[in-house]
């Protein structure tokens, strides 16, 4: 097991996690005062923050996952 990809892959997950809480409350937020001149643009953060905690999320896992059951490099030598 690879620990470097296994704390990279941890701290990405931690960073989605944090990312899922701020997008949609940011996003609700939003939808509270479609009136107000800000609406579009705080919207379209809160969306590119959703976004980016399933990116977030995904490469995370694919560390993880890297790290746990990805074989080390043998290199042969004949």
């Amino acid at each position: 097991m690879n620990k470097n990809h296994l704390a990279e892959g941890l701290k990405k997950i931690f960073i989605s996690i944090s990312l899922m809480f701020l997008g949609p409350t940011i996003l609700f937020q939003s939808f509270k005062n479609e009136n107000h001149p800000w609406f579009l643009p705080v919207l379209s953060i809160s969306i590119v923050i959703c976004v980016l905690s399933l990116f977030y999320g995904v490469k995370g896992l694919q560390s993880i996952m890297n790290a746990i059951f990805k074989k080390k490099d043998t290199k042969v030598v004949k």
